[in-house]
């Protein structure tokens, strides 16, 4: 967005990746008994990218399309977290290990789950910049062809 100065507090050659979720109406994200994310319905992912000397780039992802709902991966997130903290309060070490790898397996199902079914070709945006990349416009030209899948004109 214009009037947004690059990220100083960034190291060079580090590429910062922040998913917010966002609502188009107050209260809409918890505002569902018995549901701590709401509906989707005019919810969105704002996708930001953050690197030195560059100025950010903050992209609006709509979730009412997604193939995941986004409320089933907030939720599946949420309960792993939650196993991960009863875990950690496991003294016996094979126990632990064995709850740690069945919790390993289902965040990497979770973030090919993000990725595919939600990000889409936006996941491009969470790879870094190879180091002694082409200047922005050659960059755009061969990005062009991909936001315009997304629906981009």
């Amino acid at each position: 967005p214009s009037g947004m100065s690059p990220a100083p507090g960034v190291p060079s050659g580090v590429t910062v990746c922040q998913l917010s979720l966002a609502s188009a109406r107050p209260g809409g994200l918890g505002d569902i008994p018995g549901n701590s994310f709401g509906n989707s319905f005019g919810n969105a992912l704002i996708l930001t990218r953050l690197q030195r000397d560059r100025d950010p780039i903050s992209i609006r992802i709509p979730t009412e399309q997604s193939q995941a709902p986004l409320g089933s991966v907030l939720r599946e997130l949420e309960s792993i977290q939650r196993e991960q903290r009863e875990a950690n309060g496991c003294t016996d070490r094979q126990e632990w290990w064995t709850r740690r790898s069945r919790l390993d397996l289902r965040m990497k199902s979770l973030i090919q789950s993000l990725e595919s079914q939600v990000l889409g070709c936006w996941r491009g945006l969470l790879l870094p910049s190879p180091p002694g990349n082409p200047p922005l416009d050659e960059e755009s030209l061969r990005l062009l062809p991909e936001l315009r899948e997304c629906g981009w004109e």
